[in-house]
């Protein structure tokens, strides 16, 4: 909604000392203020909320504003200009770092049968032979994320950086009965393309793998079962089958030097930010981070610069997520349940309109 609370300037000329780069950069506050109208309220209709960052990036991807943080600061606080002086809605923005928590409850009965209709849904991922997850360093995403994920019931993590070891640890104890029931586990992984985004993958999938060896969660016959039915016991037990003493004779292999294991079963992999994408969507770059402990082996191989996810698109980002689950899953069964799901739902809407007397 558009609410006006006071007025604010939204004219004159804007100067701004960019030493690192020998330059002033100067710019007219009324084109600015038009232009962050534009392209805010652009994506407010389809659906789509920004951050303030977000917005920061779709200015410097035109070519509107050059990127560097006092320019981002002075961003900040044009946009709020904008919005208390009632030139742009307020639904255009959210702030995912302060969310307000209000426990569920029912006004009554009926109020809880109708939103267990309204709220009703079928794990539309039964039946499907993979497990898919979406990981993300960025939080600042996780809104246009969670709508291009939710159509298909898949998980989304946010890690906010590195991701903790009492995360990784449930991720362990979530994929375990997922992986010994036969199922191959894929995390999709989402972060910024600068030494720290990327070493993040390594990370995940290092510690993961290290659960799975080390742990006793998981089930060794998987593994001899899968291959048995591929034709491939033999080799596997043969090659691959390092024995341990788990007690009472049994004995169960050393998965961290599974590869082939780990290829079948467990997966990360990298859907953005990689550089054919950099390239394709022609993104801002910043300057790597050199303070970062990676940065020397990243600098060597990319030079001094770096990118970050929040300047895709809202619907180019949303349409790469998509892609990359839809050539996983097996889409007839998806909207099998997708039509079991509408078949309940009509059963469920019976039973409301029974307790209301509709």
């Amino acid at each position: 909604m558009r609410e006006r609370f006071e007025d604010r300037k939204l004219s004159g000329q804007i100067k701004i000392q960019l030493p690192e780069r020998q330059i002033t950069w100067q710019a007219d506050k009324a084109q600015l203020a038009y232009h962050i109208k534009t392209i805010s309220e652009r994506y407010l209709k389809q659906g789509y909320t920004l951050t303030l960052r977000q917005l920061y990036y779709q200015l410097v991807a035109a070519e509107l504003i050059p990127n560097h943080d006092k320019v981002y600061k002075k961003i900040g606080a044009i946009k709020d200009d904008a919005v208390y002086s009632g030139a742009v809605d307020w639904d255009c923005y959210e702030d995912r770092s302060r969310v307000p928590h209000l426990p569920y409850f029912n006004h009554s009965i009926a109020h809880a049968i109708q939103q267990a209709l309204d709220h009703f849904r079928r794990d539309r991922q039964l039946g499907q032979n993979v497990h898919i997850e979406l990981w993300t360093e960025k939080d600042a995403i996780s809104g246009i994320l969670k709508r291009a994920l939710d159509p298909y019931h898949i998980r989304l993590c946010v890690n906010k950086g590195y991701t903790s070891s009492s995360a990784v640890h449930e991720a362990y104890e979530r994929f375990c009965p997922i992986m010994n029931a036969g199922k191959k586990v894929v995390v999709l992984y989402f972060g910024d393309h600068d030494p720290s985004g990327l070493d993040m993958i390594r990370d995940i999938e290092e510690r993961l793998k290290f659960m799975f060896a080390n742990g006793e969660q998981l089930d060794y016959m998987v593994a001899s079962r899968y291959n048995e039915e591929n034709d491939m016991y033999d080799l596997y037990w043969d090659d691959f089958l390092i024995e341990k003493d788990w007690g009472e004779g049994e004995i169960r292999p050393g998965f961290d030097n599974l590869a082939c294991y780990a290829h079948q079963h467990f997966e990360v992999v990298q859907i953005g930010l990689t550089m054919d994408q950099i390239k394709k969507y022609n993104l801002p770059p910043n300057p790597a981070k050199l303070t970062d402990p990676r940065a020397k082996g990243y600098i060597k191989k990319y030079g001094r610069i770096s990118w970050e996810v929040d300047a895709l698109k809202p619907e180019i980002l949303t349409k790469l997520v998509v892609d990359e689950i839809e050539q996983r899953i097996d889409l007839d069964t998806y909207h099998e349940n997708i039509a079991l799901e509408n078949k309940e739902r009509d059963e469920l809407r019976s039973i409301v309109a029974k307790y209301s007397g509709v």
